[in-house]
């Protein structure tokens, strides 16, 4: 009889991938913004921070366990390399999986290994991770193949197990340390209590305790699960190395924000500080201590306590620097939405039910570790509660599968299920600021929406330098009565047309019902929009032209595009058409920073407190 305790963990897991299936069905058909609480000023999440820099140290076991055995020639940790190895492998393709989540376009994934950016630490991080995952499923290749009529190429590929461990200790060492200099072109964003020039030696260091730490973890969790024979005497033998690894991270630490003199920042009353104890504490100090103390002596629970300690710790550190120190520093607030939450959580269930697997129908461990079967028990009288029949197990699977489906399909939001839809975000009018330089001269702040996502042009600049003429371009249509009207009267929301069309007005305007063949010539149509007079047949004042923008047709309903689709539309037109009269090589006027500077860059000074609201 399959033990009970592995069909409630496989339950468990089966009713998480359920979930996760329905909320990645919604992200990838409705896009990342109806599942997550991502923004463009807070793009890294808990997918990142978990998912890939946490799940990249999580199988750092693989390369450490390796690096004991065929390096240090530590022939007695043999028996935990095999299912190291396998943590290893399904850990790093459940790396590529969390980031395939996490890509505004999933399906450019390949493009690291055609388009070469080797100044990039991304390009190098994304080709060592590629290659160690090789390397991986190399080195547990043979597991499955023992036994099987492919023997011979796992015969085959034990002869390069030397070659295969030198090169994935290599690769290993090169990702994992820079995974920390990704942050080191970041200073601006993470908190000077976990930014650092040594950020990839931290993160390399840490990747060797937690390693240790996963190794013991995985092995108490499966002695617990299948309830196979302990390897705690082997675990206790990797207490001691831990104890030192922690130590050498936590001194390091220490002394590198001595160096930098910001150790005093952990002593204020912040939450930042707060945070940094707690991570230390739970990472490194509180398992050194038991570790020392001779707790981990005692194996079983202590073992799992001391483990589980680590890895909390370290994957809270992975996830502070990637994006939870940055809070305040920023600018912004952001709390991963119970998705991304669920998301994560399948993810590593998807990875657990795959090792599972493997354990359960290959020799990953070695055979005398191998549970007995089970005697077998006396003959009962059968009952329809205790009936199980052969597909009890799948069928129960499927059925919480089902139920975490339908319960996740329940909860998302309607945006998931029937596609994303813009908010009605009204705007305002730009307003007069002086430039920081000095100089005296009047900008406009170009900040409809007030999200500080704003522009400064220099208006009198361009009139100067233009001419005139060119006020057409961005004052192509005015109201009735008016002159160059401005932009946010017509295109009156952010991201969300304008009906610019008033019929109550038009029926006040023309005396009434009696007015409406002024419109509707046609008694036979139907009286709508599309079979109306041309607006323009009464209106063509309104029209001040402009060669960038096009004319409204004959037969234009009149909805004017977005404030944000009006302004990239118009300005992008102007400065790509200058930069090709230019002849340069790399487009200036067209990127982005062009206009969009960084907020912090000007001092938002009102002239004489003009503005055009």
């Amino acid at each position: 009889m399959r033990n009970r305790r592995v069909r409630k963990v496989k339950g468990v897991l089966w009713f998480v991938l359920g979930v996760t299936f329905v909320v990645a069905c919604a992200r990838f058909f409705s896009g990342l913004g109806t599942v997550t609480d991502l923004t463009d000023r807070t793009p890294w999440g808990l997918w990142i921070g978990f998912d890939v820099m946490a799940g990249v140290a999580l199988a750092a076991g693989g390369f450490v366990l390796a690096a004991l055995v065929y390096c240090f020639r530590q022939e007695k940790f043999r028996p935990l390399l095999r299912p190291a190895i396998l943590t290893a492998f399904l850990g790093y393709v459940a790396v590529a999986v969390g980031l395939l989540f996490d890509l505004g376009r999933p399906w450019n994934i390949w493009r690291p290994m055609f388009f070469w950016q080797h100044h990039s630490v991304l390009f190098e991080v994304a080709w060592c991770v590629m290659l160690y995952t090789t390397v991986l499923a190399l080195e547990f290749l043979p597991v499955p193949l023992e036994g099987s009529r492919f023997h011979g190429v796992a015969r085959f590929l034990k002869r390069f197990s030397l070659p295969l461990v030198i090169l994935g200790i290599m690769l290993s060492t090169l990702h994992q340390s820079s995974l920390g200099s990704l942050f080191l072109i970041t200073p601006g964003r993470v908190h000077p209590l976990w930014y650092s020039p040594i950020l990839p030696l931290l993160f390399f260091v840490s990747a060797v305790g937690l390693g240790l730490a996963m190794v013991t973890f995985e092995s108490r969790a499966t002695s617990w699960l299948y309830g196979k024979k302990s390897e705690d005497p082997l675990l206790i033998s990797l207490m001691r190395p831990l104890a030192v690894v922690l130590l050498l991270y936590a001194g390091i630490r220490f002394v590198d924000l001595a160096a930098r003199g910001v150790l005093p920042l952990a002593f204020e009353w912040t939450w930042e500080s707060t945070l940094f104890w707690f991570e230390m504490v739970v990472s490194a100090l509180l398992p050194a201590a038991l570790i020392l103390s001779g707790a981990a002596k005692k194996g079983g629970r202590a073992l799992s306590w001391i483990a589980g300690l680590v890895v909390v710790g370290f994957v809270l550190h992975r996830i502070d620097t990637a994006g939870i120190s940055g809070i305040t520093r920023a600018g912004v607030r952001y709390f991963p939405s119970w998705e991304e939450i669920v998301t994560s959580m399948g993810v590593v269930s998807a990875a657990i039910l795959a090792f599972l697997f493997f354990v359960e129908r290959y020799r990953v461990y070695p055979p005398e570790e191998e549970p007995a079967e089970p005697a077998p028990l006396p003959p009962v009288r059968v009952r329809y509660r205790q009936f199980t029949a052969p597909l009890a197990t799948a069928r129960s699977s499927s059925l919480l599968f089902v139920i975490g489906a339908a319960l996740a399909f329940a909860l998302l939001p309607s945006g998931a299920v029937f596609g994303a839809r813009l908010v009605e975000t009204p705007v305002r009018g730009s307003r007069r600021v002086l430039a920081r330089d000095g100089s005296g001269q009047e900008l406009l702040l170009v900040d409809g929406n007030r999200a500080n996502e704003l522009t400064l042009f220099p208006h009198d600049e361009h009139v100067k330098r233009l001419g005139e003429k060119a006020c057409a371009i961005c004052h192509h249509m005015n109201r009735p009565g008016d002159r160059e009207t401005s932009c946010y009267e017509c295109h009156r929301d952010e991201y969300v047309a304008t009906d610019l069309f008033r019929h109550e007005d038009h029926v006040r305007a023309l005396g009434g019902n009696a007015g409406c063949a002024k419109c509707h010539a046609d008694p036979s149509l139907a009286k709508s929009r599309g079979n109306a007079t041309s607006c323009l047949e009464c209106h063509e004042d309104m029209v001040a032209g402009g060669d960038l923008v096009p004319k409204p047709a004959a037969d234009s309903a009149f909805f004017a595009p977005s404030y944000m689709q009006a302004m990239h539309g118009t300005c992008m037109a102007c400065h790509e058409a200058e930069d090709e009269k230019n002849g340069e090589a790399v487009p200036k006027l067209a990127l982005c920073g062009t206009c969009h500077p960084d907020p912090r860059d000007f001092e938002p000074t009102a002239a004489r407190g003009r503005t055009q609201e």
